[in-house]
């Protein structure tokens, strides 16, 4: 190849490779009324379907349901050049902002037009677009959430023709429930526009991977169907699934069940969690979540397994459960957690309890250790870069039951950031205790552990109760800028 006809194929190059992809959706979907959003690159201005799913069906099933509440999301995939959003709402507002705030994405109103606008650098980032105008606070919910996902561009999607692929492209498919994976199916490809309602469970040993960018949705099952196992996606038999790209709406009870050794879930959305029991993912052992964002009102993730591994997840805790569960199981054997960088934009334990907070239950906070576990063998667990926005009541809640036995030690809390959590009115404390000479809690470290911008260095002035006669060494260190 001459230099001339190589610096030609060289400025090509960008045009090419710099993709605005707007996912196709079919027809019938749940359309938004709430939202409307606009994609710009290159002076191009594309309009990007939204999807809403909405609380109110799930009100005459369980009692843990607020009516009136709606999700609206949107994806797209970019790469390389940055991307303009447009958000166009039916009431006006004032201000707008867009979470995590990690991502210091400015978001830029037109007063009296409905307009909202910023720019996203990025793939892999999922954000939530928030308004002065709805109901936000401490103790008030965000009636209208608003979701959008920008993925990477796909790769390795599968041929229509491939015999080991269920592949489900653009339109409505229901899968009368929950599908066990038949034998030799090794793909299940959600097409950017499939919108699937239903779920999947495997069956045999082999590897599956349930990949695509199309919609997996439960709105039309009643809570805890049982023509789902425990989850929409439910992973126990064979190993080494991989779950990508996807997003989860409305589930019949769990999003994301996989118990099987070596799963990996990555840029996986699941939200439209609306009662009690709608968890987020339960990995088993050398199991890893990247990427991925949860909104789940019950326990988030559960680290219930060895090895498994946790980075870059945005999460939105609604009015039940932890954000890290290691509880409900009569015995816990977990060693080798690694968790880090998670963003927690919201924790909504208080809403709609108005003055009454101090009743929240055993199994809200963001570590968490709930019902009656009583045998402990679980030690060498780090934490780092984890940020809790807003006001937080309570971070730890991590005691013992009194008959329990065995340790759980060598755990690091390295940068955690927890943005609020005075209230002078409310007497909800973060515990830390064992069950005296049989339980033990050993070797914790708190390493720029911070609330309300400053630094715990002593944590009974930070509304600790820490069990001495049943806990030891647990310190808390601070930066010298800190000091």
């Amino acid at each position: 190849m001459n230099l001339l006809r190589f610096f030609l194929l060289l400025g090509t190059l960008p045009l090419a490779l710099c993709r605005l992809i707007i996912y196709p959706h079919a027809t019938g979907a749940p359309r938004s009324d709430k939202f409307r959003v606009f994609l710009t690159r290159n002076l191009l201005t594309e309009e990007s379907f939204v999807y809403m799913t909405s609380s109110d069906h799930r009100v005459k099933e369980s009692t843990s349901a607020y009516p009136g509440r709606t999700v609206s999301w949107t994806s797209f995939a970019f790469d390389y050049a940055p991307v303009t959003v447009t958000v166009h709402t039916l009431r006006d507002f004032r201000t707008c902002t867009v979470l995590p705030s990690r991502y210091r994405i400015a978001c830029r109103s037109q007063i009296s037009l409905g307009f909202a606008t910023f720019g996203v650098g990025a793939n892999r980032t999922t954000m939530s677009v928030e308004f002065d105008n709805d109901q936000t606070g401490p103790d008030k919910d965000v009636t209208d959430k608003l979701f959008i996902f920008a993925d990477a561009p796909e790769s390795n999607v599968p041929s229509k023709d491939d015999r080991s692929v269920l592949y489900y492209d653009v339109g409505m498919h229901d899968l009368n429930g929950q599908l066990a994976i038949p034998e030799g199916v090794k793909e299940v490809y959600l097409a950017p526009g499939a919108y699937v309602e239903g779920g999947f469970i495997t069956t045999s040993s082999h590897p599956v991977t349930i990949h695509g960018r199309g919609v997996l949705d439960a709105r039309n099952y009643t809570w805890h169907d049982d023509r789902f196992r425990m989850a929409m996606i439910t992973m126990l038999e064979g190993s080494n699934h991989t779950v990508e790209g996807i997003t989860l709406s409305d589930p019949t009870q769990f999003f994301l069940h996989a118990l099987s050794d070596y799963v990996t879930i990555s840029n996986v959305k699941t939200l439209g969690a609306w009662v009690y029991n709608n968890d987020g993912f339960t990995l088993g052992f050398g199991g890893v979540i990247t990427d991925s964002f949860v909104h789940a009102n019950d326990d988030s993730i559960k680290l219930y397994s060895s090895n498994v591994t946790v980075t870059r997840c945005v999460i939105w805790q609604a009015q039940n459960g932890a954000v890290f569960q290691f509880g409900w199981w009569p015995t816990r054997t977990v060693h080798f957690i690694q968790v880090s960088y998670v963003d927690v934009i919201h924790v909504d334990w208080c809403t709609f309890r108005g003055d009454n907070c101090d009743g929240i239950s055993d199994n809200d906070a963001v570590f968490d250790l709930a019902g009656n576990t009583t045998l402990f063998n679980s030690s060498y667990m780090t934490f780092t870069e984890i940020h809790v926005e807003g006001y937080c009541p309570r971070i730890f809640n991590f005691r013992f039951p009194d008959e329990a036995k065995g340790v759980f030690a060598d755990v690091t809390f390295q940068n955690l950031q927890i943005d609020s959590q005075y209230n002078p009115n409310r007497l909800i404390y973060n515990v830390i205790a064992g069950s005296g000479k049989a339980g033990r809690v050993e070797n914790w470290g708190f390493l720029n552990f911070v609330i309300s911008e400053r630094c715990v260095s002593d944590p009974s002035k930070s509304n600790f109760l820490i069990g001495n006669g049943s806990t030891s060494n647990i310190f808390f260190e601070c930066p010298e800028k800190y000091q």
